[in-house]
């Protein structure tokens, strides 16, 4: 059976939840599923093939801290302006990108672990990170996507929407999804949405009047009344949609017919 010092579990968790009491909580839980694997010492005295140790305890942290803040985010209500100049935090973190940001770059862990949490490769769970990093630093600079792909997906979502099929619209969606949506968005009827299930469930209900433009060169969308939608797909599943209606917001975006 795996072993982790109880104290660097809770300050994982509490690097996760950013709340002491939450923290304590997510390490009981992850203390009683660990219990649950592993031999008892009679079954060690016995013969027979060795007993599955079980998943690495950071694994397991990680998996109830992730439900903890994918819980979190689907509880939250006020809009978000990451395009505002206004001073203020920089742009919040989806859960995936928490979880690499900190257990990664904090406390070493590695990305084949975490990818078992998030059920993605190596590969992506390191864009994951970047993804990250970005964000962290307040900047836009996110890893770019292949426009080819991001056209497919495009034309895809908008096809979906157009024929109110959900269950295509979440296949075309990274589990973390999340749609942001400038006030003017949200003053249009727009909520903000966190999740493959619920970021759907707005393409579904908006996209389907949109028409396909180019978005600073990039495939995107235009919804009445002059709504953008613009895409992020670094490897093919669609991680995030800015939904832009502020007219200084949409000024900044050269927008072309394909």
């Amino acid at each position: 059976m795996h072993t982790v010092p109880r104290a660097r579990l809770r300050a994982m968790a509490l690097g996760l939840l950013g709340s002491a009491p939450e923290a304590d909580r997510a390490v009981r839980t992850t203390e009683r599923a660990l219990a649950s694997y592993g031999p008892g010492p009679r079954a060690r005295r016995g013969p027979g093939p060795v007993p599955d140790p079980g998943p690495p305890p950071e694994a397991v942290l990680a998996r109830v801290c992730l439900g903890r803040l994918r819980a979190r985010e689907a509880r939250r209500t006020d809009p978000w302006d990451p395009w505002s100049d206004a001073p203020g935090p920089s742009p919040g973190l989806t859960p995936a990108e928490r979880l690499v940001l900190v257990l990664h770059d904090l406390f070493d862990v590695p990305y084949e672990t975490l990818g078992l949490v998030l059920e993605r490769a190596p590969a992506a769970v390191r864009q994951i990170g970047a993804r990250a990093r970005a964000r962290a630093r307040g900047t836009e600079e996110m890893p770019p996507s292949d426009p080819a792909r991001l056209r497919t997906a495009v034309d895809a979502v908008l096809a979906a929407a157009r024929e109110g099929d959900t269950a295509a619209l979440r296949a075309l969606l990274d589990p973390d999804a999340v749609l942001r949506a400038d006030p003017g968005a949200v003053r249009g009827g727009v909520r903000p949405a966190h999740g493959a299930p619920a970021v759907a469930r707005v393409l579904a209900a908006r996209a389907a009047i949109a028409r396909p433009v180019l978005v600073d060169g990039t495939p995107g969308l235009v919804a009445a009344p002059d709504a953008v939608y613009v895409f992020t797909a670094p490897a093919g599943q669609i991680t995030s949609i800015d939904v832009l209606a502020d007219p200084p917001h949409v000024s900044r975006r050269a927008i072309a017919t394909p």
